[in-house]
């Protein structure tokens, strides 16, 4: 067994839930066969689409439970020759969605004196849900307020990895900010590109959203965070496209991190 850092490549995605699924699968399939992360999380998934993922991932496992978000809502992977599974769960950070949670693992590298590591995703509630509509109070703020307590708890002063569908463009990436999360991008002294919506996608022809005839802006809120030791490396907002379709109406955020060994 190798001894020392240890790198590895970490991809969050937002993978569109049930929309146009059918037309979507093969992209999906040629994306994860073609460039397969060592870490991977996912948003919207559902249970087709998890299927997708094994069958493209064959040397990749993930969590196996019998709590329905981890087949509708999110999941976890993670590559078998580089990992090995410590615990995993479920926390209630107050996401409106039904399962919805803060799903996480704890892992442990297969290397000699690398650092184990805390690998989270949450999917924050849309801004067009009823409730607030209702009162016109952002929801995700003190979700992404939640989120941070509880990845303290269960990282402590290791390495954490949070990937998010943040659906925000304020509030709730400060909070995270400002307790000692920082974003792929930041890191290296850029800022991110656009992860959505995805242009063009041939099969969708309305314009706006059901809540408004405006189309979506363009916008960051697909997000790799890391905390701890742990270092970026290289960050990219992933462009694919298979015979001509996107794999979902986001785009994948890659970045590429190191584990320090304990003795650095």
């Amino acid at each position: 067994m190798l001894t020392g850092s240890f790198t590895f490549v970490a991809m969050t995605y937002n993978l569109w839930g049930d929309w146009e699924l059918e037309q979507r699968e093969p992209a999906i399939r040629d994306l994860f066969t073609t460039r397969p992360p060592d870490l991977l999380a996912t948003q919207e998934l559902r249970p087709r689409s998890r299927a997708v993922l094994d069958e493209a991932m064959p040397g990749h496992a993930r969590v196996h439970d019998d709590f329905p978000g981890w087949g509708t809502q999110s999941n976890l992977w993670w590559r078998e020759e580089l990992f090995d599974l410590v615990e995993y769960g479920a926390t209630d950070v107050g996401i409106l969605a039904p399962d919805a949670r803060l799903f996480w693992v704890r892992l442990r590298p297969r290397i000699d004196g690398a650092r184990p590591l805390v690998f989270a995703t949450a999917h924050l509630t849309w801004p067009g849900h009823e409730r607030e509509r209702e009162d016109r109070r952002n929801l995700r703020t003190g979700q992404a307020e939640q989120v941070a307590a509880a990845l303290d708890e269960l990282a402590g002063d290791g390495a954490c990895l949070f990937t998010v569908d943040i659906n925000d463009i304020g509030q709730p990436l400060w909070v995270l900010g400002n307790s000692g999360f920082l974003d792929s991008f930041t890191a290296l002294g850029r800022t991110s590109p656009v992860t959505h919506p995805v242009s063009p996608l041939p099969f969708v022809t309305e314009r706006g959203t059901r809540l408004s005839p405006l189309g979506s802006p363009s916008k960051a809120i697909d997000w790799i965070f890391a905390k701890g030791p742990i270092a970026t490396r290289a960050s990219e907002v992933v462009d694919f496209f298979s015979a001509g379709t996107a794999p979902s109406d986001h785009k994948p955020v890659a970045a590429t991190f190191t584990l320090p060994s304990v003795t650095a």
